[in-house]
């Protein structure tokens, strides 16, 4: 079984800093993307597809008004 890592996101959403931690086994930047956007928009689930490639994450996420998102294991 694999371990749970924390990891730390961090963002801007229309300027303003956002951060936040999650726990998985594993990340990237496309998991980034879309946590950052389930974080920003709590109540509508998920905006960017799940399938999506990196640049397209990117770029809707730009379109959310989330960008600049950094992600790092949290220690």
């Amino acid at each position: 079984m694999s371990e749970l890592v924390p990891y730390a996101v961090h963002y801007l959403f229309e300027g303003v800093r956002q951060h936040f931690f999650k726990l998985a086994e594993q990340f990237s930047d496309v998991d980034a993307i879309h946590s950052a956007s389930a974080h920003a928009y709590p109540q509508s689930g998920r905006k960017i597809a799940a399938h999506a490639t990196l640049d397209a994450a990117r770029l809707t996420a730009t379109q959310l008004g989330i960008t600049q998102i950094r992600w790092n294991e949290a220690i």
